[in-house]
């Protein structure tokens, strides 16, 4: 294999880098993230060295830290560096020594690129741990996704392919074997460090690849790689589910603080549980929360929270997600007050109240997101407000006739979150004078003999 010239194509054809910006190299020291760095240089590829010292070798650690600096300055590239108590944070967090360096080095590698501007963060994982994770995995459970072992991108949005200009974790050398890279390294007389702990079977990575990937090698000489395409086939179908359930399933954008899923389209499915669990998988709840949900479409009402701030409520034919901290209608504070001189207010969270007088009553107002009323019958302060329990108001339309909001809600059939988010625009005097976005009250329209007009515009725009 000419590694190099492979490389190159890799991440040319794969367009892993972001233009002629620099990328952020996790070196290590070993074998492989040397050669990577290697590789970047010979190619003509711009990067910078990002080293982590765990400190959980001793000198040895320090000694690594010192070798990979040494160098990126042969190498005339800038460097970075920073030494974790890991044994500490692992203790503090509940992880083990595994898990809190992982958490450390991506949380450093992120602040890094932040800082100075590096679109790409390149680690040197390959082949053989993308097989061994994947094998991982499937030993301990996982979901389609993690059968598909180490992606060559991963965004910092979880888009599905890398784009310039987005920041993600790039890994370019994921298409080389392990024995490619150090025949790469002896060939060149590449110097590299070993850590000891990977010869050790102590860790189940290393357990799998000492023992039960040499026995699959015997099954199939040609395993790695036969591996890789299964992979591969894997990944694209896991994608393709991801596609299927954003774009078929799920209504509203789900990069905002809210999305809905249609339940009939969700029970026509063979397995609508998975594919609930596609949906949810980035809102933070778990399996057993999912479960709960799926197994009892029927169970109108269902409210549940993840750990990460999403709420979901199983409505009569929509399962609603918002991201959102809980509110009481009943105590929530006034949200804007509003006095004879104001022509725009602004409110919490985004959006703005717009008060415009008119000398004329065309063209009238749709009631919904603009209202014409009568000027004169006007009490300031006005208040915007969360509705409460008990209010009431003369529905536009209705001849006077007065109505409990409550009872209006659920004659519009409007779920919990949908009522959450309701406000009223109230007079000085306590009356009700216009619900944004549904209807205004009848005490208030503009009749013949109306000689003060005011249009009233409520424009609402969601944070987040």
């Amino acid at each position: 294999m000419n590694l190099p010239e492979q490389f190159k194509s890799f991440v040319r054809y794969n367009r892993l880098l972001s233009g002629n910006q620099p990328t952020l190299l996790a070196v290590s020291g070993g074998v492989d993230s040397v050669v990577m760095g290697h590789l970047f240089r010979e190619a003509g590829f711009p990067f910078a060295v990002a080293h982590c010292n765990f400190r959980l070798r001793g000198t040895e650690s320090d000694d690594d830290e010192i070798f990979v600096q040494q160098l990126a300055a042969s190498w005339g590239t800038p460097f970075f560096t920073k030494r974790f108590q890991t044994k500490a944070y692992a203790e503090q967090h509940g992880l083990s020594i595994q898990m809190a360096a992982r958490e450390l080095r991506y949380s450093w590698f992120h602040e890094l690129a932040l800082e100075h501007g590096y679109n790409r963060i390149a680690t040197a994982h390959n082949l053989n741990d993308s097989v061994e994770t994947a094998l991982l995995n499937f030993v301990r459970g996982t979901g389609l996704s993690g059968l598909g072992g180490i992606a060559m991108f991963t965004s910092v949005n979880s888009s599905l392919s890398p784009s310039a200009g987005l920041m993600g974790m790039i890994r370019p050398l994921i298409f080389a074997t392990r024995s490619d890279i150090e025949t790469h390294a002896f060939t060149h007389q590449i110097a590299w460090r070993e850590d000891i702990s990977n010869v050790s079977d102590e860790y189940s990575r290393n357990f799998l690849r000492h023992r039960i990937v040499p026995l699959l090698e015997e099954l199939n000489p040609n395993f790695l790689h036969t591996a890789a395409r299964n992979l591969a086939r894997l990944r694209e179908t896991n994608e393709n589910l991801q596609f299927l359930t954003r774009y078929f399933f799920r209504g509203g954008a789900f990069a905002a603080s809210e999305f809905f899923i249609d339940k009939h389209q969700l029970a026509k499915l063979p397995a609508p549980g998975q594919a609930l669990q596609e949906m949810l998988k980035d809102c933070g709840f778990t399996g057993e929360q999912v479960r709960q949900v799926a197994d009892h479409l029927e169970h109108i009402g269902l409210e549940l929270r993840s750990s990460s701030g999403w709420r979901l409520l199983n409505d009569r034919d929509k399962i609603l997600l918002v991201l959102s901290p809980s509110s009481n209608p009943t105590s929530s504070p006034v949200v804007a007050t509003i006095q004879p001189d104001d022509l725009m207010v602004a409110l919490p969270g985004g959006g703005r109240l717009v008060l415009m007088p008119a000398e004329v009553r065309l063209p009238f107002p749709d009631g919904r997101e603009s209202v014409l009323i009568d000027a004169e019958k006007l009490r300031f302060p006005l208040f915007l407000r969360p509705w409460q329990a008990g209010d009431v108001f003369q529905p536009f339309g209705m001849g006077g006739h007065s109505q409990k909001l409550q009872d209006f809600f659920t004659n519009l059939k409007l779920s919990r979150f949908e009522k959450e988010k309701v406000r009223v625009l109230v007079n000085g005097d306590g009356a009700i004078i216009w619900i944004p976005g549904y209807r205004p009250d009848e005490r208030f329209k503009v009749l013949p003999e109306t000689r003060k007009f005011l249009k009233i515009s409520y424009l609402y725009q969601e944070t987040g």
